[in-house]
C-alpha cells in the first residue's frame, strides 16, 4: 500500500509545487524588473487569482471524490454521471467567474487596502488573469479528475509544461520586451492553456470510454460534488482571505513595505502550504476509493502515511527557509527594508508550517471521506480565529501583533484537528457495533444493505 500511496502522492505534490511555483517566477521577474511596488501588486491581487484557481479545485475534487467512491463500490452509472456533472458545472463556473471578476475586480482591488501605483499594478495584473478565468477553472478542475483516473503522472506533467511555458515567456515579457505587470500576467495565463490542453483531451478519451450517459445531469449529483467541493475551495482559497486579511493590517499598522516583506514571505511559504496540500490531495483518490469499498483499515493506514509524509516535508521545508532567509529577499529584489523584515519574520512563519501540517491533511481526510462537517471547521475556522487574533493582538503588540496572528492561528487550527480525530476515536470505540452509512442517489443506506454486502465502512 505504501507504494501505491507514494505513486499518488509524489506526482500530486509536485504538481501543487509547480502551482505555487508560478507566483514565485511572476515575483522573481516583477521584483527586479519593476520593484516592491510590483511584489505588493501581486500580493493583494493573488488573493483573485486563487479565487479562480480554487472554484476550479473545489469543482474538480469534489467530482473527483463522489466518483471514486461510486467507483469503489461499483456503481459506474453514477461515475458517469458525477464525471458528466463536473464537466458541466466547470464550464457553468468559468462563464460566471470571467464575468464577474472582469466588472467588479477594480472595486474588490480597491477594497484590499492598495494604494498609488500599488494599485494600479494589481488592478491591471487581476485584469490580464481575469479574461483568462475559463481556461485557469479547467486547468485547476482537471487536475483532480486526472488523478482520480489514476493520471497522476500526466497531470504533473501537464503542470510541469505550463510552468516552464511561464518561465519562458515571464522572461520574454518582464525582463526582455519588457512588458512589467502586464507581461507577467499573460504569461501566467498562457501557461494554463499549455496545462490544461492535454488534460481536456485525456478526459475527451476517457469520457468516450465511459459511453452513453456521461453528460446525464442531475441536481443532485451536482450539489453533492458542491458539498464535498465547498472544503478544497476552502482549503486553497482561505490562505488567500488571510493574506487579504493581514495585508489590510500591516497597512493599517505599518506600510506598503510591511506588505511588500509579506509579499516575500508569502512568495516562499505558499510552496509549503501547496506542498501540504498535494499530500492530502494526492491521497484522495486512494481514501475514497477504499471508503466507497468499506475498507476502513486501509483509509486509516493511508491517512497516517499523509501525516507522516506532510510532517517531514514541513520540517524540511522550515529548516530550508530558516536557513535561507537572508538569501530570499534578494532573490526577489525586494528593498532594504522589505529584505530586513521579511528575514526577520520568515522563521515564524517557517515554523508554523509544522501546524499547517496537521490541519491540512487532516481537512482533506475528511472531505475524501465524505465527512463534510470536520473538513468545513478545520477550513474555514482558519479564518474565523485569524479574524478575531487580528483583532485583539496588533492593538497591543503593534505590527507584530499582526505577524504572530496567522502562526497562532495555524497553531489553534491543528489543536482543534487533533480533537476531532480524537473524539472520532473515542466514539469509534465507544459504540463498535454501531452502523455507518454510505451515500447513495442521495439517500444514506447501511453498509450491510449495500449490494447485499456486509461491513464497516466507519473511517
Amino acid at each position: 500500500m505504501l507504494k501505491k500511496f507514494l505513486r499518488f502522492v509524489l506526482p500530486s505534490t509536485v504538481a501543487f509545487a509547480f502551482t505555487g511555483l508560478y507566483s514565485i517566477v511572476d515575483g522573481y521577474f516583477v521584483g527586479n524588473n519593476v520593484g516592491d511596488d510590483g511584489l505588493a501588486a501581486i500580493n493583494v491581487a493573488y488573493p483573485l487569482v486563487a479565487l479562480i484557481n480554487a472554484v476550479g479545485t473545489g469543482i474538480g475534487m469534489g467530482g473527483a471524490v463522489m466518483l471514486s467512491i461510486a467507483r469503489g463500490r461499483g456503481d459506474s452509472a453514477a461515475e458517469k454521471r458525477y464525471l458528466g456533472n463536473t464537466l458541466v458545472t466547470l464550464l457553468a463556473a468559468s462563464v460566471f467567474m470571467t464575468a464577474l471578476l472582469i466588472a467588479v475586480h477594480g472595486y474588490l482591488i480597491d477594497a484590499f487596502g492598495a494604494e498609488g501605483r500599488v494599485n494600479d499594478f494589481a488592478d491591471t495584473y487581476i485584469f490580464v488573469l481575469a479574461a483568462f478565468a475559463a481556461v485557469q477553472i479547467f486547468s485547476t478542475g482537471c487536475v483532480p479528475l486526472l488523478r482520480n483516473f489514476g493520471a497522476s503522472f500526466g497531470a504533473m506533467a501537464a503542470m510541469a509544461a505550463g510552468f516552464v511555458t511561464n518561465i519562458i515567456l515571464d522572461w520574454l515579457l518582464v525582463q526582455h520586451i519588457p512588458k512589467g505587470i502586464f507581461g507577467a500576467a499573460l504569461a501566467t495565463g498562457l501557461g494554463q492553456v499549455v496545462t490544461v490542453l492535454p488534460c481536456l483531451i485525456y478526459l475527451v478519451v476517457k469520457v468516450k470510454k465511459l459511453g452513453k450517459g456521461v453528460f446525464k445531469v442531475r441536481p443532485r449529483e451536482t450539489l453533492d460534488i458542491l458539498r464535498v467541493g465547498a472544503s478544497p475551495f476552502g482549503s486553497l482559497l482561505c490562505p488567500q482571505v488571510i493574506v487579504v486579511i493581514l495585508n489590510k493590517f500591516l497597512f493599517d499598522y505599518g506600510s506598503s513595505l510591511h506588505v511588500a516583506a509579506y509579499s516575500v514571505i508569502m512568495y516562499v511559504y505558499c510552496v509549503d502550504l501547496l506542498l501540504l496540500q498535494g499530500v492530502g490531495d494526492g491521497a484522495q483518490p486512494l481514501i475514497s476509493f477504499v471508503k466507497g469499498e468499506g475498507d476502513r483499515a486501509s483509509a486509516l493506514k493511508l491517512r497516517n502515511y499523509a501525516y507522516v509524509t506532510s510532517l517531514l516535508l514541513a520540517g524540511a521545508g522550515c529548516l530550508v527557509l530558516c536557513l535561507m532567509r537572508e538569501i530570499i529577499p534578494e532573490v526577489f529584489g525586494a528593498g532594504e527594508f522589505a529584505s530586513a523584515e521579511s528575514a526577520r519574520i520568515l522563521p515564524l512563519f517557517a515554523v508554523s508550517a509544522l501546524f499547517t501540517a496537521v490541519g491540512k491533511v487532516t481537512a482533506s481526510y475528511y472531505y475524501s471521506m465524505d465527512r463534510n462537517f470536520g473538513a468545513y471547521l478545520i477550513v474555514y475556522g482558519e479564518v474565523a480565529v485569524i479574524l478575531i487574533l487580528v483583532l485583539i493582538l496588533p492593538p497591543t503588540f503593534g505590527i507584530d501583533g499582526v505577524w504572530w496572528s496567522q502562526p497562532l492561528a495555524q497553531a489553534i487550527i491543528a489543536l482543534i484537528s487533533a480533537a476531532l480525530l480524537a473524539d472520532m476515536y473515542l466514539r469509534r470505540n465507544r459504540y463498535p457495533d454501531r452502523p455507518e452509512y454510505y451515500r447513495e442517489g442521495g439517500r444514506a443506506l447501511p453498509a450491510g444493505e449495500r449490494d447485499g454486502q456486509s461491513g464497516d465502512c466507519g473511517v
